[in-house]
């Protein structure tokens, strides 16, 4: 089972914004002109200093790339962190604001600031910022002073310096460890206590730096834990219930998120400090110490689900008219000769919704690690309950496909079912079933599973789960779907009225990737709901079968909402398919585990079952086709009365996916193609394992899948063994496995119908 994976670093406008300067350059025409350029950075006139380091900035921001590869060769990397000493603090303010997007859209140049002892120029800049800052939160003579924009040249310039080291942290390991030398917790920390005295963009801007420092880091875990009244303070504003002047309800609720999920982060460091600390007490460690910890969660959980009540729909309407203006006025300098426009309030717009975006997707990603890590536990106690009136045996009903989504690696070998002669062992044992079952035996196992489900679902109603289930899951929906602002094609036909210039492209791209990135992470989470409940939790779906059909529409109306669109402009054509994956893979993996969860018993009809066969054929990648597989393969579980859909996919199953590759001419050598029919295979043991099932005898039998089986039993077995097993190991060993499945449900099938 798996977490949402973590939120990776995105470049996002300040929303203080950086001041233009006047006559910056965006462009270069000649390699020549970049010496002289970073030459002015150290002119005696400061106004020259502050333009080089704007002109800088925006031609590092050029959608040329060659561009920045010019500066970058002409060691502007250096040339900027020496200007981090000067005097004058607007071309501080300029040189931190370059070297933040620098680092955050190119993966090389942060290394290469990383190695050019960027934290030695921060680490000297601090101290200066921090008496600046505490001169204006107290109103001192030297704070009192300061001008305005003064003031916000101070606060944008920390706040530069807190997201190159945020950027730093999350792209760059090696960087940790300089950055945990630099002692920075007590002055991040002090952000928390002064809101509303600060712009609340700088706050969320520290929140988010502690949260990725201290997400499995254990030096910083145990210096805000040892650092005086911190913890008290993110507790405090987790769960603070009043306003606070000058802060808007949204921007508090982001700072009460982020100190959650900070806290989240050194919770268990924290319990394991206490647990030490009175270790050998005869009390144990006092409830009191405790209690704040245990009820985190709820807490957290409480303030996500509100925020996570973003209208998305409304979200694209607003992007959709910034962009359609942002547009326009694109345009209208084209058409009078003038320069781009720069410093758009509809630009701004979009920022300031971006930035809004990324923050829902942090929520999603902390409840989502909030479910995995408690609701797997609650799950498990759920499970208990529901057991403790039943003698039975686990359920042992699956072969395959409980751990997640790597359907395969508990596989059971198949030859279970039958011993060294071929014959089946389970032959004796249901023909005893059968002397002693009758319509009574029926209604008690009946009974007890209604008590079963009905013990597990009070229990779920209680926990976490419960709290997931009624609050967030409703939140998630919504969040998944996508609006008109979720595809190229769409984006594109909603805000061009012609064929769109490169600004327009430019400003649809942004607005697009932010709403399927918030797509997929609405979808991932969701997931992660979804798998806690399939691992310990089953039964919880006997009772709530109209979840299951709710839940499978939905995702239906998502996947065909992203391949029922038109195409983009053929120029755009690869990043529509980026995009629209990013969405769908999610998507799939929802449908996955649900389906597996459900046994099967999902209202799938023919022509979703032909949309997800189309899947397969479409897919990018083998990750995306082996879901794909694998929800087909629970489709074609279900009993009785499935017997067309149950054909349709078993025979495009081992026609296509497992016979097509292995006896065509040149077979697939690669890993890439080997999971796709390892999975295949795995659902073809499983589905046709029993002579009983309706759909065996038509589908199986007459479709002659043995004689098909046995004629690429060579062929697989020769194609796993180009798997090398010291790269890929694991894959290697599943092949193994079902290959030796292979040879062994041949010989079962085989015997199955020679006893018949």
């Amino acid at each position: 089972m798996g977490r949402a994976p973590k939120r990776s670093f995105k470049d996002r406008a300040t929303p203080l914004g950086h001041p233009a300067v006047a006559g910056a350059v965006t462009t270069v025409k000649s390699k020549e002109e970049v010496p002289a350029l970073l030459k002015k950075l150290k002119s005696d006139d400061a106004n020259d200093r502050v333009w080089a380091a704007a002109s800088s900035s925006n031609l590092l921001m050029s959608e040329d790339p060659a561009v920045r590869r010019l500066l970058l060769a002409n060691n502007v990397v250096s040339e900027l962190i020496e200007r981090m000493t000067d005097s004058v603090p607007d071309v501080i303010l300029q040189v931190t604001g370059a070297l933040h997007k620098l680092v955050a859209i190119d993966q090389g140049a942060a290394e290469e600031v990383s190695r050019k002892n960027i934290f030695g120029a921060i680490q000297a800049l601090i101290p200066r910022l921090a008496m600046s800052i505490d001169g204006i939160i107290k109103n001192s003579d030297d704070g009192a002073k300061l001008t305005v924009d003064e003031r916000n040249i101070v606060f944008q310039t920390t706040d530069n310096l807190i997201s190159i080291l945020w950027v730093l942290c999350e792209t760059v390991p090696w960087s940790l460890k300089q950055i945990n030398n630099m002692a920075l917790i007590p002055f991040l920390i002090s952000f928390f206590k002064v809101i509303g005295k600060l712009p609340a963009s700088l706050v969320q801007t520290a929140g988010q730096f502690l949260y990725t420092l201290t997400d499995a880091n254990i030096h910083a875990q145990h210096t805000l834990l040892g650092h005086p009244g911190a913890t008290q303070t993110l507790f405090a504003l987790v769960n603070t219930q009043h306003g606070i002047d000058e802060v808007s309800a949204d921007d508090l609720t982001i700072v009460r998120i982020l100190a959650g999920g900070i806290l989240a982060n050194i919770k268990p460091a924290a319990l394991s400090q206490l647990e030490k600390t009175y270790k050998g007490h005869a009390d144990g460690t006092p409830e009191a110490e405790v209690k704040p910890w245990d009820d985190l969660s709820r807490a957290l959980l409480q303030v996500i689900s509100s925020f996570i009540q973003f209208d998305v729909d409304a979200a694209a309407e607003t992007a959709a008219a910034a962009v359609k203006s942002v547009i326009a006025a694109h345009a209208e300098s084209e058409a009078n000769g003038a320069e781009p426009p720069g410093g758009l309030k509809q630009e701004a717009a979009l920022d300031q919704l971006n930035s809004r975006i990324s923050y829902v997707q942090l929520a999603l990603e902390l409840a989502a690690n909030i479910f995995t890590d408690e609701g797997a536990e609650d799950a498990e106690l759920a499970d208990d309950a529901s057991n403790s009136n039943s003698n039975d045996d686990d359920d042992d009903e699956d072969m395959a496909g409980d751990d997640g989504e790597d359907a395969g690696s508990d596989i059971e070998d198949v030859t279970r079912h039958f011993d060294e002669d071929g014959n089946d062992d389970a032959d004796e044992d249901d023909d005893d079933v059968g002397v002693d079952f009758d319509i009574n035996d029926m209604e008690d196992i009946l009974a007890d599973e209604s008590t079963i489900a009905n013990e597990a679902d009070d229990v779920v109603q209680q926990s976490i789960l419960g709290v997931f289930i009624g609050a967030i899951v409703p939140s998630l929906q919504r969040l998944a779907k996508p609006t008109k602002m979720s595809t190229l094609a769409t984006a594109i036909s909603e805000c061009a009225q012609s064929t769109p210039n490169s600004a327009a492209i430019k400003a649809i791209v942004s607005v697009v990737e932010s709403f399927a990135a918030l797509h997929e992470r609405a979808l991932s989470c969701f997931n992660n709901v979804l798998l806690v409940i399939e691992e310990s939790l089953k039964v919880w779906f006997r009772k709530h079968g109209d979840c299951v059909d709710q839940w499978w529409r939905l995702l239906i109306d998502i996947a065909q909402l992203l391949f029922g669109t038109a195409g983009s402009p053929a120029e755009l054509a690869d990043t529509d398919q980026r995009l629209r994956f990013a969405v769908l893979e999610p998507t799939i993996s929802c449908m996955w585990t649900l389906a597996r969860s459900a046994q099967g018993a999902v209202p799938a009809t023919r022509e979703q079952v032909e949309g997800l066969i189309h899947v397969c054929e479409q897919a990018p990648n083998s990750d995306l086709r082996v879901k794909a597989i694998g929800v087909l393969g629970s489709i074609a579980c279900r009993k009785p009365g499935h017997v067309d859909e149950n054909q349709r996919i078993g025979t495009y199953l081992l026609d296509n996916i497992v016979c097509t590759p292995l006896l065509a001419t040149g077979a697939p050598s690669n890993s890439n193609n080997v999971e796709p029919i390892i999975e295949a295979l795995d659902l073809i043991y499983d589905i046709y394992g029993d002579q009983a099932y309706d759909y065996d005898e038509p589908v199986f039998v007459r479709g002659g899948f043995l004689a098909k089986l046995r004629t690429c039993y060579l062929p697989m077995r020769k194609l796993v063994k180009t798997v090398d097993r010291r790269v890929k190991r694991e894959l290697r060993d599943r092949g193994d496995l079902v290959v030796q499945n292979m040879r062994g449900f041949i010989d079962y099938k085989d015997s199955e119908r020679r006893t018949a």
